[in-house]
């Protein structure tokens, strides 16, 4: 059975391993190929394109990047052409992924879409293009089947990944032994900060994360600070001022990030799936993001929610703060990420939040029933 499999994030690689991990129970004898990280290469992935070569958000930022993807998405178009799959699994990256999905329905190559596009936030369009291209969506929010259904695509809520990976996590994780071998005290506050796992996220949104970082210290002098990198970035130009040194006091997390998370104080972070993360992880946290202002303009015009970040949509309130564009000043995040450093009454309340948000994300199995899907359209 040969599976070809396209993702260009961290989340979505995270994602695709773990069901290429299942297929890979049920067919030793998988042969899989295409656009992955260090996720779906553990799992078996021969990449065909570097996936830290397609880490890009924001709508200007990409189009700067239009060489490099268009040669990304010419390699994997060509290796749909030259080796016909048995199936083609695309996990996310519409903007990729999409006109992949046209390349392999022309080539009578069934398609799984796994982790929908989110029209239910814009671009509604794509729906068609979903209907006329995908042979089954599976969908990790339970509201996007019926919405997907009523407009004729086949789609499956299979439950969110996330409740999979951290089922047990909490449960066996061992917090002092995690903090010794990272260097922090438990005794002592600490604050993590997750700028983004694209590479122009990290330029733009770490610089005041560091900012903020360093007026907490000044009311917290015993504040520990780590930096938790994403797996797909590799480099000093990741580190937002390109080749300048991290200041002394923050200490850098690379391959650990979930234990890191778990027993940070709170986080400041990105929006985006790491904000499940830390609900699932019952991690306070602040959400903040800043992009190129054309880009975020381009996205005030388009969306149809009312919220950046999942975790809040997910839960239909404002259970973590958010701030954005101007809003995101490291005064005002120093403020946020004060009151919850000083007040664990504030932790506990937000922890509550978090929990109940997470309810809503369904049972654990997800990736199992993804990879049964997969095998059921390839046969």
């Amino acid at each position: 059975m040969r599976v070809f499999i396209s993702t260009a994030d961290a989340s979505g690689d995270l994602h695709a391993g773990a069901v290429l991990a299942k297929l890979r129970e049920r067919r030793p004898s998988v042969e899989a190929f295409g656009l992955g990280g260090a996720g779906l290469q553990a799992a078996g992935l021969a990449p065909l394109v570097p996936q830290s070569e397609l880490a890009i958000a924001g709508g200007v930022e990409v189009l700067r990047s239009v060489p490099r993807i268009l040669r990304a998405y010419r390699t994997l178009r060509r290796a749909l052409r030259e080796r016909q799959p048995d199936l083609a699994i695309l996990v996310d990256s519409p903007d990729l992924n999409l006109p992949l999905a046209s390349v392999a329905r022309r080539l009578g190559i069934p398609v799984l879409y796994y982790v929908a596009p989110q029209v239910w936030a814009w671009r509604f369009g794509r729906v068609r293009k979903l209907r006329r291209r995908v042979d089954r969506v599976c969908v990790i929010f339970p509201f996007e089947e019926p919405l997907l259904r009523k407009a004729r695509v086949p789609a499956t809520f299979v439950g969110h990944p996330l409740v999979d990976r951290f089922q047990d996590f909490s449960k066996k994780l061992e917090p002092e032994r995690v903090a010794r071998s990272l260097g922090l005290d438990l005794e002592r506050p600490i604050l993590g900060l997750l700028p983004g796992s694209r590479r122009n996220e990290v330029e733009r949104n770490l610089p005041p994360m560091l900012e903020t970082a360093e007026l907490l210290r000044g009311a917290f002098p015993e504040l520990q600070v780590i930096l938790m990198r994403a797996p797909n970035l590799v480099g000093p130009e990741t580190l937002g001022d390109r080749g300048t040194a991290l200041p002394a006091h923050v200490s850098e997390v690379r391959g650990r990030t979930h234990e890191a998370m778990a027993i940070s104080t709170c986080l400041l972070a990105a929006p985006g799936t790491v904000t499940v993360e830390a609900a699932l992880l019952r991690t306070p946290i602040v959400v903040t993001h800043t992009l190129n202002r054309l880009s975020f303009e381009f996205a005030r015009r388009v969306t149809r929610v009312a919220s950046s970040c999942m975790l809040n949509l997910i839960a239909e309130a404002g259970v973590v703060p958010e701030r954005l564009q101007q809003q995101a000043r490291p005064v005002a995040l120093a403020s946020l990420l004060g009151r919850l450093l000083r007040n664990p009454r504030a932790r506990d309340e937000m922890r509550a939040r978090l929990s109940a948000a997470t309810a809503r994300l369904g049972g654990p199995g997800a990736a199992e029933r993804v990879a049964e899907i997969a095998i059921g359209l390839a046969s």
